[in-house]
């Protein structure tokens, strides 16, 4: 049985991309799939061993336990390694020349671009760091076997610039084994206005929590909820200060992380999915949370994202400048009074993914490209063979 490892410093251990997609993907396919990454405790789930390389906290103890990962990683004796995040080049390089696997480097997102908006990283560094990092990222993905992109604006960028394969596969809902009965989620508002994701100013924090003050200044019976955590601890200071400052924190609900298993059922009982998202940031990164709530029967609430054009349709979503708040409120408020025109939306919605937009297509990219890396593989000289 082929022995397929997945590193990530980064990611939280049952990520829906890496656990929940791929992973379990190829633990169906008939692959012998191991993920190493941060966490309490080693486990098993869904037939995905998931070993922990040590609990960290802080950035600097995540960066300090990259060659315990790489010992880990090593000591595996995998024939794929598939790397998550771009601190863990240097570990990508390094197995590359070591062992007789292949490795594949995974860019969930365009790095440059999500330079910019990172907070932890000097203003001052940050014009430099930009322009340097897609030539870095370029140069050390020569030494590997295949680069996977989560959308195609970034899988063209860096095939300008590598000599590696680089392939697409979308980070689409998994529509064949999502519930959205899971589990029973309590409304205490008239309408619920919901978010999936990572809490931060460039995924649209603050402009939510703005819009959700606006509409209870008009006297409506909204409630916000957010199903995801904090990125780091400024915001979240920064986001209880303004729920405060505004007397609306009973009126928005912070979920915290919730599991993949049950998240759906959570987005399936609210009434709008929002993304009010940095126009900027995501120009060339499609967020995946636009399709979980499409799969939900959730019309969507969306800034003029450049990466959404392509699946953006007025049939189940509704689009506003990412400054004009005022008009949000005012796209929400019409959406929340006329429920025949949500379920009309969110009926729209959910057959474009479940024909279009499914984790069911993408997965027979990432099998068949699996497939053609073990073959070759299989076929190549051992290093021992040579030496």
């Amino acid at each position: 049985m082929t022995h397929v490892v997945h590193l990530s410093s980064v990611h939280y251990p049952f990520d829906p991309r890496i656990f929940h997609k791929q992973l379990r993907t190829l633990s169906t396919a008939g692959y012998r799939t191991t993920l190493l990454v941060h966490h309490e405790e080693s486990t098993e789930r869904n037939d995905v061993r998931v070993r922990s390389v040590g609990d960290v906290e802080t950035r600097f103890e995540r960066w300090r336990n990259l060659p315990t990962l790489f010992r880990a990683a090593r000591a595996e004796d995998a024939a794929v390694y598939h790397l998550h995040d771009p601190e863990l080049l240097p570990i990508g390089v390094l197995l590359s020349l070591t062992t007789d696997a292949k490795v594949v480097y995974d860019v969930h997102e365009d790095y440059a671009d999500a330079i910019r908006v990172r907070e932890w990283i000097p203003d001052s560094v940050k014009p430099a760091l930009r322009r340097a990092f897609p030539a870095i990222q370029a140069a050390l993905t020569r030494a590997f076997d295949l680069v996977v992109t989560a959308d195609d604006s970034t899988r063209e960028r860096l095939e300008a610039r590598t000599s590696t394969p680089v392939e697409t596969v979308r980070n689409l809902p998994t529509v064949g084994e999502i519930e959205t009965d899971r589990v029973d989620v309590e409304r205490t508002h008239e309408h619920v206005l919901a978010y999936v994701g990572g809490l931060d100013r460039e995924r649209g924090l603050m402009n939510m929590l703005r819009v959700t003050a606006r509409l209870r200044e008009r006297g409506l019976g909204v409630g916000l909820w957010l199903l995801g955590p904090f990125q780091d601890e400024a915001i979240e200071r920064t986001a209880r200060a303004f729920l405060e400052r505004e007397g609306i924190a009973e009126h928005v609900r912070l979920f915290g992380y919730v599991d993949y298993d049950e998240l759906f059922s959570s987005l399936a009982a609210a009434d709008v999915g929002l993304l009010l998202v940095d126009e900027d940031r995501f120009a060339r990164n499609v967020p995946t949370k636009f399709f979980e709530y499409l799969y939900c029967e959730l019309p969507v609430l969306s800034t003029e994202v450049a990466s959404l054009e392509p699946y953006a349709d007025d049939a189940y979503c509704v689009r506003v400048p990412e400054a004009d708040l005022e008009r949000a409120a005012e796209e929400l408020a019409a959406l929340l009074a006329e429920p025949e025109t949500r379920a009309r939306m969110g009926e729209a919605g959910r057959e474009a993914v479940v024909s279009e937009y499914s984790w069911e297509i993408e997965r027979d990219r990432l099998l068949a490209a699996y497939e053609r890396l073990t073959v070759e593989s299989a076929t190549r000289p051992t290093r021992s063979e040579h030496e």
